[in-house]
């Protein structure tokens, strides 16, 4: 017989075994909080608007003469994560759930006798997410260049996820002085995240050598963590602003549960002339999860010209060492006694976002906001863990308008958020040097990602 080499075990068992399933576990400024503040795209951390300090900048809350209750911009949302480059004959697969994107409720908390200090309390969903995307593909390729002429095959992938995240946060702020403000929100951070990575690849040689490769990847874990920010605030008469900094999280306690299943059959691995069948799989639960967060630093000002406001804001995040996520220990692998693992792993790496926001007043009952904002991935290249997928980077576009109603204001705005990456290649459990020469079938695929997004707002 002649030697196949494994490409389908490649092609499928690296993708199931290490391809890190898709989240926003590498961006940082995907969601915005408040009004004001999601039409200016969250560049105001230099800035004196309302609630939305809570989370933006804890010193600018002593500093509004009377923030009140703070319901945000309801956004509802349309998100688009597809796979694009199969061949003629592939067809995808995309389920999405439109509906709201996440949001901040928050509201102040009155003690009498405390002048210069302000208590607030607010509930914010960092994240909410559900997306199922899949991709089938039948025809003809030279996948085992060893072999004479082209293979039929089938292949599909298929990544199911749902993540959230819910913060519920406190926050004092004290006025130190007429122009300046301090303050610190401490959250509590409650996190649920499930993935289901399935691949499937078949194939029929000229000599009706049939060969196939099934792969499954699953994990889900809840966590429990707390952090502060602490935030200081100056506002003058035509400039503001703004300094916080966000604490790496401190873990509270979790649990979580991981597994995999890897199955090959019908090739010829070694060139011995007989197929070398292979059966990895195993799944664990009640295991110690862990999340971490990294240390972050921002700042911000507004410069005020007339009837028009400027916004201006940047974020800087450190890195994130590897660390895991879900510990299952070593698994024997059924076939071959390897020693594999289905660990869940994460890391990080420093990244920098700013922002630019511009608000015209048209007259004193309406005014209107433009915004744009980067949304770089923190994935570091080449990591082995296996968290996060995101390695696009993401930019968002906003714009609307304000219109006043007595005491209170009613916001209408779009926005559009786009980015893209290739599959490219993927880290597996054979070495990937020995795969040189030998055929793809998914290394043409590409992520496209879009969210378009409706915002409608009222606070009072």
């Amino acid at each position: 017989m002649r030697r196949f080499r494994p490409i389908v075990l490649a092609a499928g068992l690296s993708l199931c075994l290490s391809l890190p399933l898709r989240s926003q576990d590498s961006h940082y400024w995907t969601n915005q909080y408040g009004t004001r503040a999601t039409l200016l795209g969250g560049a105001v951390i230099g800035s004196v608007l309302d609630l939305s300090a809570t989370y933006y900048n804890p010193g600018g809350l002593s500093l509004i003469d009377k923030p009140g209750i703070l319901i945000a911009a309801k956004v509802m949302q349309y998100p688009r994560v597809g796979l694009v480059g199969g061949g003629p004959e592939s067809v995808s697969l995309h389920a999405f759930t439109p509906g709201p994107a996440p949001t901040l409720l928050a509201g102040t908390i009155r003690l009498r006798g405390l002048r210069n200090h302000k208590f607030a309390f607010s509930y914010l969903a960092r994240q909410d997410a559900k997306l199922g995307v899949s991709i089938s593909e039948t025809g003809l390729r030279d996948i085992f260049p060893d072999a004479p002429g082209e293979e039929d095959f089938v292949t599909q992938f298929r990544l199911d996820q749902k993540v959230s995240e819910h913060w519920f946060g406190l926050t004092w702020s004290y006025k130190a002085s007429k122009h300046i403000g301090l303050g610190v929100t401490q959250y509590l951070a409650v996190r649920s995240h499930w993935s289901t990575l399935q691949e499937s690849i078949e194939t029929r040689t000229q000599a009706n050598h049939i060969a196939m490769a099934f792969g499954s990847r699953q994990y889900s874990y809840m966590h429990f963590r707390t952090l502060w920010k602490i935030g200081v605030a100056a506002d003058f008469k035509d400039l503001t602003l703004g300094l916080t900094l966000t604490t790496p999280s401190l873990d509270i306690g979790g649990k979580g549960t991981t597994g995999m299943n890897a199955t090959l059959a019908g090739l010829d691995t070694d060139g011995d002339g007989a197929p070398d069948d292979y059966l990895a799989a195993d799944y664990t639960d009640g295991l110690d999860s862990y999340f971490q967060t990294p240390f972050s630093i921002a700042a911000g000002m507004t410069f005020k010209i007339q009837k028009i406001r400027i916004y201006w804001s940047t974020e800087w995040f450190a890195a994130v060492k590897p660390y895991t996520v879900v510990d299952a220990g070593e698994f024997p692998a059924q076939s071959t006694g390897e020693m594999l693992s289905t660990d869940v792993t994460h890391e990080l790496a420093p990244v920098l976002n700013f922002g630019m926001g511009l608000e015209w007043f048209y007259s004193s009952r309406f005014k209107g906001y433009g915004s744009f904002t980067t949304d770089y991935s923190a994935k570091k290249t080449g990591t082995a863990t296996n968290l996060s997928l995101t390695d696009w980077d993401i930019f968002h576009v906003v714009t609307g308008g304000e219109l006043r109603l007595n005491k209170s204001s009613l916001t209408l705005g779009l926005g559009y958020s786009f980015g893209s990456r290739e599959l490219g290649q993927r880290i597996g459990v054979l070495p990937q040097g020995g795969l040189d020469g030998l055929g793809d079938p998914f290394q043409a695929l590409e992520f496209r990602y879009a969210i378009y997004k409706m915002i409608i707002g009222f606070a009072f």
